[in-house]
């Protein structure tokens, strides 16, 4: 994060590799780290990776362990708080708990409760924990997650701006924006630098939707320009990302097939496809709305209608081929259900004109994908494991917020919030005997769970359709 002050633990490869090799034996998928424990504010700001045998608690309000100092010049700290984090610069404990603060309180915590709020609050400093100055937001702070998604850091920032914090979703679409590709399009992932990962892992189309998606998303909060006798929208705030949306834009519409529908892409699985698949298709229709409503913001007439055209015809395409088959995860006959079906109900990429076949699809697939923890796993693939996933679990909470079914919405957000770390990060997996698995915290499912409780306070907005 900052400078020399910067300290940050990335658990090593050698202890994550013990932990596997003694996980192997069980049939328990193993977990690499239980949270993350800093400062993202204030002066020697810093991020260290909790052990999964880690005990202790938060500051209120706080990321700052209680129960243990921060590290000072030559301070090695005890195993189970800090891991051993040595800094050049003697840390205040108390500036930085207040700046922790200050940063919340500057914004929005989401909720009607206590116990919401609770959950929401950590959630909230997990994000803002795993996103650096630079604006480059990792899925989560251990290994080989310690990387950039697009598509979850455009989650990252659209729960930034929903919760009252656009500087921090800016930093993010700049650094989307930096890496983006001339012909409009991301690789899969990226390095916190901003260097490309280079591992042959096929390009995932959806980042074409998903970015603009969360430029909408931050501008719909953006600080308003303040003139000397007004207060306008500050469109030359948005300008600056207009080259990178036109890309993203007009990639998503180069990207339709004669069907309407996009060409097969690796998306969300991150595995090849031959197919279409609605976790492209129904991402790039949310993409191509959003960046339409953008255009028409800064008056480009011609992008508008060209991009709200083609939203148009995906939409009917989307309707026409997967809906004739349930709206499964192919537009064939046969195929398996998909978590992401979720992308077409509210407050995403609405099918108003199917809105009750759309909810019939979504309740189907709960039934479907159900795993023993009760928890939810993506959809009918063998990489994914026979274990719940904490995003696909929490997307159909955001689903359930969205259609005001607050029986639904209960039931899958107090799953997650019973399945967390003892330090109330989200995991990537859920074992089927309930115990957290894999990483944590996962700032997919961190942003997916704020965002469902925006859309549940009645503060999430969707494109104009």
């Amino acid at each position: 994060m900052r400078g020399a002050v910067a300290a940050v633990l990335a658990v090593t490869l050698a202890t994550a590799g013990a932990a596997g090799a003694g996980a192997a034996r069980e049939t328990r998928p193993p977990l690499y780290s239980a949270g993350v424990a800093g400062s993202a504010f204030g002066p020697g700001a810093f991020r260290v990776t909790l052990l999964p045998d880690a005990s202790g608690s938060y500051l209120p309000g706080t990321s700052l362990l209680a129960d243990a100092p921060l590290p000072g010049p030559g301070d090695l700290l005890p195993t189970g708080a800090y891991p051993v984090v040595p800094t050049t610069t003697p840390v205040d404990h108390a500036a930085l708990a207040d700046a922790t603060r200050a940063w919340l309180g500057a914004g929005i915590i989401p909720g009607r409760t206590d116990a919401e709020r609770e959950v929401a609050t950590r959630a909230l400093l997990d994000l803002a924990l795993l996103t650096d100055p630079n604006g480059a937001s990792v899925a989560s702070p251990f290994g080989p997650w310690h990387l950039v998604w697009p598509r979850d850091a455009s989650w990252h920032a659209a729960a930034f701006a929903a919760t009252g914090h656009p500087d921090q979703a800016r930093a993010v679409l700049r650094f989307l924006t930096r890496v983006q590709d001339d012909d409009g399009t991301w690789v899969s992932r990226y390095h916190p630098d901003g260097r490309p990962v280079r591992d042959g892992r096929a390009r995932q189309l959806d980042a074409v939707g998903w970015v603009p998606w969360a430029l909408w998303s931050w501008w719909r909060v953006a600080p308003p320009r303040n003139d000397s006798d007004a207060i306008t929208r500050d469109t030359d705030a948005l300008r600056e990302f207009w080259p990178m949306l036109r890309r993203a834009a007009d990639a998503a519409v180069g990207s339709l097939t004669d069907s309407g529908l996009p060409r097969p892409s690796s998306d969300y699985w991150e595995q090849p496809e031959r197919r279409p698949t609605i976790g492209i298709a129904a991402p790039l229709l949310l993409g191509l709305r959003s960046a339409a409503a953008l255009a028409g913001d800064l008056g480009e007439a011609d992008a508008q209608r060209r991009w709200g055209a083609a939203a148009t015809r995906l939409a009917a395409a989307i309707q026409q081929r997967f809906g004739a088959t349930g709206y499964r995860r192919h537009p064939v006959r046969g195929a398996g259900p998909d978590s992401a079906v979720t992308f077409l109900a509210a407050p995403l990429a609405r099918l108003d004109a199917d809105a009750d076949a759309v909810t019939a699809a979504v309740r189907r697939a709960e039934a479907e994908l159900r795993m023993p923890s009760g928890g939810l796993r993506p959809g009918n693939i063998p990489r994914v494991g026979d274990v719940a996933w904490t995003p696909s679990t929490a997307l159909f909470a955001l689903a359930a917020a969205g259609r005001d079914d607050e029986e639904s919405f209960t039931h899958w957000f107090t799953w997650l919030t019973e399945h967390r770390t003892g330090f109330g990060a989200f995991p990537e997996k859920v074992a089927n005997d309930g115990a957290p698995a894999s990483v944590a915290p996962l700032g997919w499912t961190s942003a997916i769970v704020l965002l469902a409780l925006a859309t549940r306070d009645g503060s999430l907005g969707a494109p104009p359709t």
